[in-house]
């Protein structure tokens, strides 16, 4: 919300929109075609009675049609201008119009402000009268049906009950919130909306209230409707910084002030209404909560009340300014907005009568009551936010720059601060001084408001046709839209002044860029271009000598460079946390910054790279502008040479067998996946979705290098001054990006969330153990974060397949199976490699196990647990930084050692074990204690390598008996039926009651789990039942239960040796209470783990 207003957009042309003091006139309401539309997206109750429900509104009228640089929203207008759609009152209800604002906030951040007043119109449509009135009798019939078949007595008693006083209270009940046609008068709510570049909110409002007045007035207005609307829609400018405006409403002037350059931004909300609504410790502590971007809801019932707070809480932030997600007015139908995983400043309407405790807000969100521990520092936690960041951001760059209007105006006042301490300059004291800037801000509104700068034209009788729009009190005339649509055709004398002033002001800045240098430099410059017979008052940078030009440049180019390095730093910073400290990037206390927040930075700092010293821009973009250019050159080439050798087969395959193809490292190739998402719009967009693609393969050094090393299309694009045709700072650039292949982002993966993406899939079996070929129907379904394929059919002995489908994200886990059909239907799988085609993340998914019945566990199925491969050129670069690894899924040797047992394989030991069992547990407890942006996959912490499902099957393991009786293989499963099959037959007697109540409700429990996975419709193997039991045991909180009953059983005599962990007291006691660590966590399975199982 800068004083400085609205810039002129591009594609405004000779149109002065942007000059105009209102873009839009929106009239919403009820449409008589489509009639009573209940408005299901808000939520409403529909036992409510249906004057006090909401239908839905829709913009009945805009003027003009578009403006081309600010698209009309009619979405977001009719939801903003009818937050809960249309309302209906009687006679008898109260209809005093209310007037609210609101703000709509632009992708690249701008605001555009509604202004709105919403009155009640008599319903004259004889068919939306009826159809309220037969919604009553449908409500009354369903309400006296209700209450009917409530009641247990009959008809005859229940009539006998009712005392004269109860039939007069029901009387009375009926009455209220009723609507009889044949008595009552409808009306229908009805919105009037002005749509600004800046919040005008005391002007906007008495412009509206005339036009109101008009209306009801039972005279008709001096002049149509029209000609107020056109008026000030096309012939009220917007008053310069620093002027004052009187414009014409119906009955009386409107004056409104801007703010000078040097002031406060323009805020025309009242402050003390905010001081006086939320009291004012109340307000400290939502300033302190905004201050540190918290998530902020707002309560009212009324709109207004909630743009007052927000916007005076905003305007108080000053020189900050807020960085997220604004929206001070959500509409009913976009609660879900609420569950947002970010910061947010927002405002919710409450309904009357309702319970604020009740309202459903998800566990996030930060009420008064939610604030930071007192002994947390203030300060150290609001260095790390992104409204702190940009703040020292757009210093830094404001020596190259021009200054952001907020930044300007906190400078001169710090200046004037210094001005007036002139004995101690740079003292800094903790008392606080009086603001001596107040009285003459004060003084030059006045001032401009006494003495008008400019005033509009008067309203005016437009070439309207007769007999149209015809006066009729109490309701709002048919508007001729003709007369409203375009504004006059002669360009007015303020349009052109405000142009002359805009490409003044355009050329000194252009001027100011290329010679930023202190008068000095400036002037011996000026007496060389003088010599060589150049234009003495703008020399031009491309004429003076190469010296010269460096020495005008090298500031800008050195700020670059220095922004480069300090943002690489910071975001290796991020990722790597305490470790970066170890290696000398920094201090551990600012690593909380989001990663979003620092590659969007990174991403600014790129497109400011590649728009300096252009030779003519291109698009909103010169970083795609730059690709594109590049790719039509490729590509040319490419047809020319026609190289059978770079189209020729990518395949690789080892003596294990089949492997997946090379993915070939294209640029251009890259911008095609870019190009193929339909869901990118603009060049900005596609250039910064490029820059995250790149930077998640680790690719974006490499890729801008080939970029730059294509000189003859650099020199025709770039002056020679410009930052990439200065090879050595070019060269340190690139080394920054470079280092940020160092560690891991998923910045594509995770932002693009809905994009289709192809994958390729590769079953590697183990051929020497293994069937040729299978006769059965392979199946596979992958998993990940966002999602799963479903059940795909794999082409019989096709081990490779490629498919399309929405981003599953960072992939989880891959079930894989097959039908059992054929003679030779068993198969020996090694593990499943999937890659994600766009961004090459390859994950592999170990296996090491039979598929089949009568063999191994007689599985058909298993669920394989993922880990990202790492690509060996990227292996040296992990090493340096020492980043630990992330944990992987079961190895294959892990594996069939644990189900093949025969005595020969090395076994751990008892103490082993138990530091596996401690490990794991300690695994998921640290997984917890984590930021949650930093946790990783708790999939892998439970069935990885390592995991909690491993050091249980060690456990079980140890002192099991012969795995083999004749000739066939017993599993832990064997032992866990057989305890169910005890549980089932046998009523155990304790000698304390108490103890019989638990241990049957936990032996119930525990027969029910393994009962629910041995019915469940999935072929699962032993050991996968297994995983199973333990997975739910530990999210259902119930495994320090279920030990204790398998250890008394009787059956692990006859299983276990005597020597076995499960058969000795003390481990088992310390083995419960291990587990008993994770019970205070809140434990989210995969979908895929647990797939068909019913408990």
């Amino acid at each position: 919300m800068s004083g400085s207003g609205a810039t002129p957009g591009p594609g405004s042309g000779s149109s002065p929109a942007a000059c105009r003091f209102a873009h839009y006139f929106v009239l919403c309401g009820i449409d008589a075609d489509s009639g009573l539309e209940p408005d299901e997206l808000a939520g409403e109750n529909f036992d409510q009675s249906p004057l006090r429900r909401t239908f839905k509104s829709k913009v009945l009228a805009h003027y003009p049609q578009n403006i081309e640089w600010n698209p009309f929203d009619q979405d977001a207008v009719n939801m903003l201008c009818m937050p809960k759609g249309l309302s209906f009152r009687t006679q008898t209800d109260n209809k005093d119009p209310q007037f609210h604002s609101f703000i709509i906030t632009r992708e690249d951040g701008s605001r555009t402000y509604g202004f709105v007043l919403t009155f009640y119109e008599e319903v004259t449509s004889k068919q939306i009268c009826t159809a309220m009135q037969t919604l009553y009798q449908m409500h009354n019939a369903e309400h006296y049906s209700s209450v009917y078949a409530s009641s247990s007595c009959s008809m005859d008693s229940l009539a006998s009950s009712l005392d004269e006083g109860d039939t007069t209270s029901l009387l009375k009940l009926q009455r209220y919130n009723s609507y009889d046609i044949s008595r009552d008068t409808l009306y229908v709510s009805k919105s009037i909306c002005l749509i600004t570049p800046l919040p005008f909110m005391q002007a906007c409002k008495k412009f509206l209230i005339q036009l109101y007045k008009a209306v009801t007035s039972q005279q008709p207005p001096p002049l149509p409707l029209e000609s107020y609307i056109h008026n000030i829609l096309y012939e009220v400018p917007l008053p310069p910084p620093g002027r004052s405006l009187k414009f014409y409403g119906v009955y009386e002037p409107v004056v409104c002030q801007r703010p000078g350059p040097s002031e406060l931004p323009l805020s025309d909300y009242p402050l003390r209404e905010a001081f006086e609504l939320l009291g004012l410790e109340n307000l400290v502590q939502v300033f302190t909560c905004v201050l540190l971007e918290m998530q902020i809801l707002l309560y009212s019932q009324d709109y207004q009340r909630l743009m007052t707070v927000a916007e005076g809480i905003t305007t108080l932030l000053f020189p900050f300014q807020w960085q997220h997600v604004y929206v001070p007015i959500l509409p009913a139908s976009l609660l879900h907005f609420l569950d947002a995983p970010v910061p947010y400043l927002m405002g919710l309407q409450s309904k009357e009568g309702t319970d604020r405790s009740k309202l459903e807000l998800p566990q996030e969100a930060s009420f008064l009551s939610d604030q930071p521990e007192p002994y947390l520092p203030f300060l150290s936690r609001f260095i790390e936010t992104q409204m702190f960041a940009t703040f020292i951001d757009n210093k830094i760059m404001s020596q190259w720059e021009e200054k952001d209007p907020l930044l300007r105006v906190f400078d001169s006042r710090i200046d004037k601060i210094r001005l007036y301490n002139v004995r101690a300059p740079t003292l800094r004291t903790s008392i606080y001084q009086k603001c001596n800037t107040l009285k003459e801000a004060a003084q030059s509104i006045e001032q401009r408001l006494m003495k008008m700068d400019h005033t509009a034209i008067h309203p005016h009788l437009l070439d309207m046709k007769i007999g149209q729009g015809k006066y009729e009190q109490g309701f709002f005339p048919k508007l001729q839209s003709d007369v409203l649509a375009t504004g006059p055709t002669n360009n007015n004398r303020w349009v052109n002044r405000s142009a002359t002033a805009q490409r003044r002001k355009e050329r000194l800045r252009q001027h100011s860029e290329h010679v930023g240098l202190d008068n000095d430099l400036r002037e011996k410059y000026m007496q060389e271009a003088r010599s060589l017979g150049k234009n003495l008052r703008q020399p031009k940078l491309s004429d003076l000598s190469p010296a010269v030009i460096a020495q005008t440049n090298w500031k800008f180019v050195e700020g670059l460079l220095k922004e480069c390095r300090m943002k690489t730093k910071r975001m290796l910073v991020e990722k790597m946390g305490h470790e970066a400290v170890e290696l000398g990037h920094g201090e551990a206390n600012i690593t909380g910054l989001e990663e979003n927040t620092l590659i969007a930075s990174l991403c600014d700092l790129l497109e400011r790279i590649w728009s300096h010293g252009l030779q003519v821009k291109q698009g909103k973009s010169a970083l795609w502008s730059h690709l594109i250019q590049f790719q039509d050159r490729e590509e040319k080439q490419e047809h020319l040479a026609e190289s059978p050798v770079a189209l020729g087969p990518e395949r690789r395959k080892s003596d294990s067998g089949v492997m997946l193809p090379t993915l070939r490292v294209s640029l251009i190739q890259d911008m095609r996946h870019i190009q193929n998402m339909s869901e990118i719009k603009t060049d900005v967009g596609r250039a910064r979705a490029w820059i995250r693609l790149s930077l998640e393969k680790k690719l974006l050094s490499q890729h801008l290098k080939q970029l730059l090393s294509n000189q003859p299309l650099t020199k025709k694009l770039y002056k020679r001054y410009a930052f990439l045709r200065c090879e050595e700072e070019r060269e340190q650039f690139l080394y920054h990006l470079l280092s940020l292949n160092a560690v891991d982002y998923f910045c594509f993966t995770s932002v693009f969330t809905t994009i289709m993406i192809p994958y390729r899939s590769v079953i590697i079996p183990i051929k020497k153990l293994s069937n040729a070929i299978i006769t059965s129907n392979p199946w596979i379904c992958v998993s990940g974060e966002l999602g799963d394929t479903g059940v795909m059919q794999i082409p019989k002995n096709l081990l490779e397949m490629t498919f399309e489908c929405q981003n599953l994200g960072k992939l989880t886990t891959v079930q894989i199976g097959h039908d059992n059909s054929g003679l030779l239907a068993k198969w020996l799988v090694d593990c499943v490699m999937v890659r994600n085609e766009i961004t090459g993340h390859t994950y592999r998914f170990p296996c090491g196990r039979w598929l089949g019945k009568g063999i191994d566990d007689g599985s058909l199925e298993r669920i394989l647990i993922g880990e990202l491969m790492t690509s060996t050129s990227d292996e040296d670069l992990v090493k340096q930084c020492r980043t630990p690894p992330q944990q992987k899924s079961p190895t294959t040797a892990r594996r069939l050692s644990i189900t093949s047992l025969t005595g020969k394989n090395n076994k751990p030991n008892a103490g082993q074990i138990q530091e596996g069992i401690g490990e794991a547990v300690n695994n998921i407890v640290k997984h917890f204690h984590k930021p949650e942006k930093e946790r990783g996959s708790l999939t892998v912490l439970l069935c990885g390598e390592n995991g909690l499902v491993a050091a249980l099957e060690q456990v079980f393991h140890h002192g099991f008996k012969s795995a083999r009786i004749f000739h066939k293989n017993v599993f832990i499963w064997d032992f866990i039926e057989k305890v169910v099959a005890y549980f089932e037959t046998t009523d155990q007697i304790l000698d304390n009651e108490d103890d019989v109540l638990i241990q049957k409700s936990s032996c119930k429990t525990f027969c029910h789990y393994v009962n629910a996975i041995n019915t469940a419709p999935r072929n699962i193997g032993k050991d996968g039942k297994f995983q199973i039991l333990v997975c739910l045991g530990t999210r259902d909180r119930l495994l320090p239960q279920w030990i204790p009953l398998l250890a008394e059983c009787p059956a692990i005599t006859r299983m276990y040796e005597e020597s076995a962990l499960l058969r000795d007291r003390m481990t088992v006691n310390s083995l419960i209470r291990i587990l008993q660590t994770i019970q205070d966590f809140t434990i989210v399975l995969e979908g895929s783990l647990i797939k068909g199982v019913d408990v």
